[in-house]
């Protein structure tokens, strides 16, 4: 099946201490398999005065609930710089990226991780030289190692922050990686060198955990495609992405090789993406327990959260309608 291109669209990621829901950074992770716990994610609420704030919503730091349990949303963390959620394969541990510092024209981030309910905040990583900040963890099978972006490279590195070690580097961009529950692959958004200059094209690469065996899943994306948000299956065996940004967004599926592509979202009769839409989705995450995932749908900005069976007529179901927010991963229950 052809590519589907997004022309003429830029997504700005605006890093202050409080963020609009139209340009939070996401990233996803593999759905590590077991029972379906709660789904944790960056909590958003309605800016007081959106007028002079600029923002429509504002980050309030890290949320869960439990999809089909009304008033089950629980506050993680209080920090509205909370961001890249992630769940350890056991479902009891979270890490996610902080800021540390920020000065004019700087902001250093690093990783911190605490347990399923809040508590026990430790520090990961605190950033690398020359203010490279440490975005985007995604846990190992093992749950004490992530893999991490500093500075546009892929690093990992273990839960007490040790063994440092370069994985993917010489990408014009890197993000969003996510660590295959098999532990044999790791997917990442990633941009190409034409040349010296960046190329306008967004795709889904691969390599081995020892960095060996780079490979472009989506080496047909052109015109100004972005691919970004891949996600594991639990069994490993299908990814998920979206193709946007914004209300033009949509969540694909394909094999873990690349092959099978297609639109899970906005689809035509023939499976293609469908013009006009009311809605655009992104942020995908599979459930542990398989056979569906959730993702963000935005009609404008309102960002809410939505269940998209992968089987059936695929039509996403709206989740619980007082929960605003982005960056959702489903985790196992511990």
């Amino acid at each position: 099946m052809p590519p589907f291109p997004v022309r003429g669209l830029v997504l700005i990621l605006v890093s202050v201490a409080t963020l609009a829901a139209s340009v939070l950074p996401a990233a996803a992770d593999a759905a590590w398999p077991g029972r379906n716990g709660p789904v944790v994610y960056v909590g958003l609420d309605p800016a007081p005065d959106p007028i002079h704030t600029a923002a429509d919503y504002l980050a309030t730091g890290l949320r869960s609930f439990v999809p089909g349990l009304p008033g089950s949303v629980r506050q993680l963390t209080t920090d509205p710089t909370d961001r890249d959620p992630k769940v350890s394969p056991d479902g009891r541990r979270i890490v996610f990226s902080r800021t540390l510092r920020t000065e004019p024209g700087v902001e250093v981030t690093g990783i911190f991780a605490i347990a399923i309910d809040g508590t026990g905040l430790t520090q990961v990583t605190a950033g690398g030289p020359d203010d490279a900040g440490d975005v985007e963890p995604a846990f190992y099978p093992s749950g004490d190692r992530i893999a991490f972006v500093r500075g546009g490279d892929l690093y990992a590195a273990r839960l007490d922050g040790s063994g440092l070690r370069l994985l993917a580097s010489g990408y014009a961009s890197l993000r969003t990686p996510a660590v295959s529950p098999t532990g044999r692959q790791i997917v990442f958004a990633c941009r190409h060198f034409e040349g010296e200059v960046e190329s306008s094209d967004e795709h889904i690469c691969s390599i081995r955990p020892d960095g060996s065996h780079r490979r472009d899943l989506t080496p047909r994306f052109e015109g100004g495609d972005r691919a970004y948000d891949p996600d594991f299956s639990p069994d490993g065996r299908l990814i998920a992405f979206s193709i946007g940004p914004g209300t033009a967004s949509d969540v694909f599926t394909m094999r873990a090789n690349g092959s099978r592509f297609g639109a899970l979202t906005n689809r035509g009769p023939r499976g293609g993406r469908r013009f006009p839409r009311a809605r655009g989705y992104d942020n995908p995450a599979f459930a542990p327990a398989g056979g569906v995932l959730i993702a963000v749908a935005r009609s404008g900005v309102r960002p809410r959260f939505v269940r998209i069976p992968l089987n059936g007529d695929r039509r996403p179901e709206n989740l619980e309608a007082a929960v605003l927010g982005r960056s959702p991963v489903w985790a196992p229950a511990p």
